[in-house]
């Protein structure tokens, strides 16, 4: 009975199951790269960077990025995801691509345009943000990377390993400009600098890459069907927004309520989370979400098939992550911030928990409710993630500071986690299953014999 469900799952046909295959494991690995990059770059440039401008200057290069933050998720829209589910269900129609394709530019460069027009206004009015205009205007530069790269485009036709370059060239180039720019106290400006410059540099050459690769021509949509996708993606749009609001504002909260010491050390703190959970959870998010949204494509019962026998071993990873973060946290610290930012010790450790509560909670509303089209349930759920978030950093930040925002950051995503949860029970959908353990363990295996097999031989 396991034999056939994994058969149903990797069909219909053998030679589509070695052609999904080969190219998750191409992307995974290209994913992979990226991340060992993101990971081991920075321990170059991390402990030459703080050790000249010291915790509060990082506070404050991590709050304008907080800030910016907030508009590049006004750019992004719901497009990015609900163009992979497009691009993902039309891979071989290469009209609906390209109407897509320009359907995302124009409206990513009409919401960069409002975005300009509001950043410029908070910056003039606002006089915290007014005395330092030019660190954000610096940092505001991104935006333009993201109106330009096609991260969506690539991830629906499930040729990631060009994202995995495209992103290894501005990591690199990123690093080479901070031992050339920064070398005292008040060049701190210019590693948000170099960032923006390098990601527009990149974007502008992924974009290239992208319209000769699928053969696109990029031409103004008409005004109907571009109402149209702002009508049809607004749901993601507000739950990308809700989910901005606990799960990002805790930098930007920190930076208003507390002072940039706090800021900084909270941003030590969760680095390696965050570097950790990406590692770990990029072919889930990115190489995974295409597979799991052709199968649920099939039918419904492959993709929650699919999604069951990959919770076990999900689950287990991201915990054996948190259980290493939490273990390594003072000698990481210690070792890759110095002593200056020891208290960072005790937010890493609090944020340890998150990568197994994400990980779970991506699982069951990015990769089950969003294809089933519970858009409207999921944003409800992150809205209410929102209110939680909001107020228990409004409430403890005040009390705690660095270590308020924290706990106020993984109780907020426990909640969302087990909220999700009980909305799929309540919809008949049962993700969770003692019962696809064993067919889990015999899946990863007939897997990994596949992978094996597409792996050359030496001999």
């Amino acid at each position: 009975m396991v034999s056939e469900e994994i058969k149903s799952i990797e069909e219909p046909t053998a030679a589509e199951s070695q052609s999904v295959i080969k190219r998750f494991v191409v992307n995974v690995a290209s994913l992979f790269s990226v991340q060992l990059a993101n990971m081991l770059l920075p321990l170059l440039t991390v402990p030459y960077v703080v050790r000249i401008i010291g915790p509060e200057r990082l506070g404050m290069l991590n709050f304008s990025l907080a800030f910016i933050a907030y508009f590049n998720l006004i750019i992004n829209y719901g497009f990015d995801m609900a163009a992979v589910r497009s691009i993902a269900a039309n891979r071989s129609n290469t009209a609906e691509i390209n109407r897509v394709f320009c359907e995302v530019l124009a409206g990513k460069t009409l919401l960069w345009l409002l975005s300009t027009v509001l950043f410029a206004g908070i910056v003039i009015a606002v006089p915290e943000f007014r005395e330092q205009w030019v660190l954000h205007t610096c940092s505001y530069l991104t935006c333009i990377g993201i109106v330009l790269f096609p991260l969506w485009l690539y991830q629906g036709m499930e040729d990631l390993s060009r994202v995995a370059l495209f992103n290894l060239i501005v990591k690199v180039l990123f690093s080479l400009s901070v031992f050339v720019l920064i070398r005292q106290p008040g060049d701190y400006i210019y590693q948000n600098l170099s960032m923006s410059i390098a990601q527009v540099l990149v974007s502008v050459v992924a974009l290239v890459v992208a319209i000769r690769r699928y053969n696109l021509t990029i031409t103004w949509p008409l005004w109907t069907n571009l109402k149209q996708r702002f009508i049809d993606d607004r749901t993601l749009f507000f739950s990308s927004m809700t989910i901005t609001l606990y799960a990002g504002s805790n930098v930007f909260l920190l930076g208003l309520l507390s002072n940039a010491y706090n800021v900084g050390i909270f941003s030590a703190g969760t680095r390696l989370e965050s570097i950790s959970r990406a590692f770990a959870g990029i072919a889930l998010n990115q190489a995974f979400f295409p597979i799991v949204a052709n199968a649920f494509g099939r039918s419904r019962e492959q993709g929650l098939r699919l999604v069951r026998t990959t919770f076990f071993p999900l689950a287990a990873f991201m915990g054996l992550i948190s259980l290493g973060l939490w273990i390594i946290a003072p000698f990481f610290i210690t070792l890759f911030y110095g002593e200056a930012f020891r208290d960072a010790v005790t937010i890493l450790r609090i944020v340890s928990l998150l990568p197994l509560a994400i990980g779970i909670s991506n699982l069951l509303g990015l990769h089950t409710m969003l294809n089933l089209r519970m858009d409207k349930a999921f944003f409800a759920i992150t809205a209410m993630g929102s209110v939680i978030g909001l107020s228990l950093n409004l409430l403890l930040i005040k009390t705690a500071g660095h270590v308020g925002a924290a706990w106020a950051w993984v109780i907020t995503e426990g909640c969302i986690t087990v909220a999700m949860y009980i909305y799929l029970r309540s919809q008949q959908v049962d993700v969770i299953q003692l019962s696809a353990f064993s067919e889990a363990v015999a899946f990863t295996k007939a897997r990994l014999r596949t992978v094996t097999k597409l792996i050359p031989s030496r001999h």
